[in-house]
């Protein structure tokens, strides 16, 4: 049980690391479009013809899904009661006097318990973390249909 517990502590502190680049990274991007929006305002806000239409439209739609994707990582790197193992006096004052048969199911039930506990966090997490990931891709798409149609229309010009 012991061991069982450590596993999930380590699968615990990989998807915080997980939360955390991700978040790291989605920061990034967010600052990238506030700088693309800044620097090609004229481009990007102007809604004379179609295309313009459609690339304020995808511009909008890479926004929000970072936006999004950003507030997921959040949840999910979110610090909550991280379930340990009990480690009050009563709980070791309990150990020490009880004899051997209750202090095994003791120490077992904590364990069991604990990974249960610890099981449901992860898979919030891991929920979130799935989420802002759909959401980043959503957000990629929208920006690789907008660099692609910018693209086109410098070329067409």
């Amino acid at each position: 049980m012991k061991d069982r517990y450590n596993e999930e502590q380590a699968r615990f502190n990989h998807f915080e690391t997980k939360c955390s680049k991700l978040l790291t990274f989605l920061t990034g991007v967010i600052g990238a479009l506030s700088i693309y929006g800044g620097y090609a305002k004229d481009k990007i806000f102007s809604l004379d013809n179609p295309i313009e239409v459609i690339i304020f439209a995808l511009f909008v739609c890479a926004v929000f899904c970072v936006i999004c994707a950003w507030g997921h990582a959040l949840l999910a790197i979110k610090i909550g009661d991280c379930p340990i193992l009990p480690k009050s006096r009563e709980a070791a004052e309990y150990i020490k006097e009880s004899d051997e048969e209750d202090r095994n199911e003791y120490i077992f039930n904590c364990h069991v318990d604990t990974l249960d506990e610890l099981a449901s966090v992860i898979d919030e997490k891991s929920k979130n973390l799935e989420y802002s990931y759909s959401e980043l891709t959503l957000g990629a798409w929208a920006i690789g249909f907008l660099a692609l149609i910018t693209i086109i229309m410098e070329i067409v010009k």
